[in-house]
C-alpha cells in the first residue's frame, strides 16, 4: 500500500473516555449519543482494506483508518490522516510491544490497548492517563504476543515508531494467517465526539 498525500484537516473518533468507569446501566444509551453518528460517518469514508482478525476490525484506507472491537463494539477507535502500513515479523511484533508498554509506564502514552484472547472471558489490558496524571487500568499487562495493540504516544521526545515525531497512533494487528500488520500515523488531529476538551492541544 502506498501512502497517499496526509489528509488536511482530519479527524479523530476515540472512545476510550467513555470506556473510564462508566454507569453501565445507561452506558448504551449515552455511548450512541455521544459517539454513534461520529463513528457511522468515519467508518462511510473509509472504504480500504481488511486487516481483521477474531478481536478487531481493522480497515485501512488512502484517507484514514479505524480499529473497532468485535465483542465490545463501543470500543472503537478512528482517524482520518494518511497511515503507514507494513508486515513485520513476530519478533519485531513482540519489540514493539516492548516498546509500547514502556511508552506507557513512563507516562509517554495516553492510552494502551492490548487485547491476548477472544471469548466469553476475554483476556486483555486497558490503560489510560486522565490529564496527564491520574490512571485508569483495568486487566493485567502479560508478557503474551497481541492479537491486537493499540497505543497513543504523547512522548517528549521523537519517537523511532513514528519516524521521529513525537505523537501518534500505533496499532499491531495479528492476522488470522499468523502474519503481523503495523500502523502508524503520527500526529493529532482535533477529536470529532462530544465532550473531548480533554484532548484539545
Amino acid at each position: 500500500m502506498t501512502p497517499a498525500q496526509a489528509v488536511q484537516g482530519g479527524f479523530e473518533v476515540n472512545t476510550d473516555v467513555a470506556l473510564v468507569n462508566p454507569d453501565w446501566q445507561q452506558f448504551a444509551g449515552n455511548h450512541d449519543q455521544r459517539f454513534g453518528l461520529a463513528i457511522s460517518h468515519l467508518k462511510s469514508l473509509i472504504r480500504g482494506r481488511a486487516y481483521d482478525n477474531e478481536a478487531m476490525r481493522l480497515r485501512v484506507a488512502r484517507n484514514g483508518y479505524y480499529v473497532q472491537s468485535r465483542q465490545f463494539p463501543a470500543a472503537f477507535f478512528g482517524d482520518l490522516t494518511t497511515a503507514r502500513v507494513r508486515f513485520v515479523s513476530a519478533e519485531e511484533a513482540e519489540a514493539v510491544s516492548w516498546e509500547a508498554v514502556a511508552h506507557y509506564r513512563s507516562g509517554e502514552a495516553e492510552s494502551l490497548m492490548r487485547v491476548y484472547s477472544v471469548g466469553e472471558r476475554p483476556d486483555f489490558f486497558f490503560g489510560y492517563r486522565i490529564r496527564g496524571h491520574s490512571r485508569y487500568e483495568y486487566g493485567t499487562l502479560q508478557a503474551k504476543p497481541d492479537l491486537h495493540l493499540r497505543v497513543m504516544l504523547a512522548a517528549d521526545e521523537p519517537v523511532e515508531l513514528l519516524g521521529g515525531e513525537e505523537r501518534g497512533v500505533v496499532v499491531l494487528q495479528k492476522l488470522k494467517d499468523g502474519r503481523n500488520v503495523l500502523i502508524t500515523a503520527p500526529g493529532r488531529r482535533q477529536p470529532y465526539s462530544a465532550g473531548t476538551g480533554w484532548l484539545s492541544e
